[in-house]
């Protein structure tokens, strides 16, 4: 009877070895964000969907330094120097990055036209249709040789309509946000070759 328990676990255990152990995850690339140039809200925007993108696509994680007070100039210029092995150690990542936001263009047309209240009152309704283009452009440096690969830019765009005087965020931040999310995967993309 005893034998007749422990077959079933017996068969278990034969058959779990079969299968191989599943691989171990690759762990993510690392970039780091040295430098970025466009405008304050825009900019906060597109690093926040830019790292969220990053993040969630598992591929790349972001770094930001922007506030550690370095450039890419000297490191790139001088791989093996001491700027750069200070900077690698502190911020440990296969890229070094340099975003710059072009400021957005925005396109507004009006539609008027009359409208009645549910009390029938006569007013004038005015909608409004946005059309947004926004430029991003990424240099990717590779940390170790301090070799800078071809920039990779984006257009992002958003188009929707809204009543004239709407409060909410401004027109930028959708387009931003789009070139945001093209860059994140080009760079997933670009740090894989």
């Amino acid at each position: 009877m005893r034998a007749a328990r422990l077959a079933p676990a017996l068969a278990l255990l034969a058959l779990a070895s079969a299968f191989p152990a599943p691989a171990a995850e690759k762990p993510p690339l690392r970039a780091v964000l040295v430098e970025a140039e466009g405008r304050e809200e825009e900019l906060s925007a597109f690093v926040a969907r830019f790292e969220s993108d990053l993040s969630d696509g598992g591929k790349v994680s972001l770094s930001d330094a922007r506030l550690s007070g370095s450039s890419l100039g000297s490191p790139v210029a001088a791989p093996g120097g001491e700027a750069a092995r200070t900077f690698r150690a502190e911020w440990p990542g296969e890229a070094w990055l340099a975003l710059s936001l072009s400021p957005c263009s925005v396109k507004i047309s009006r539609i008027q036209y009359r409208d009645t209240t549910p009390e029938g009152y006569a007013y004038q309704r005015v909608v409004e249709n946005v059309s947004v283009v926004c430029d991003a452009t990424l240099r990717v440096v590779d940390s170790a040789t301090g070799r800078e690969r071809k920039p990779l830019t984006v257009t992002g765009t958003a188009s929707y309509r809204r009543n004239e005087g709407e409060d909410g965020e401004t027109s930028e931040l959708e387009g931003t946000r789009e070139a945001a999310r093209k860059l994140a995967k080009k760079l997933a993309g670009e740090l894989k070759k």
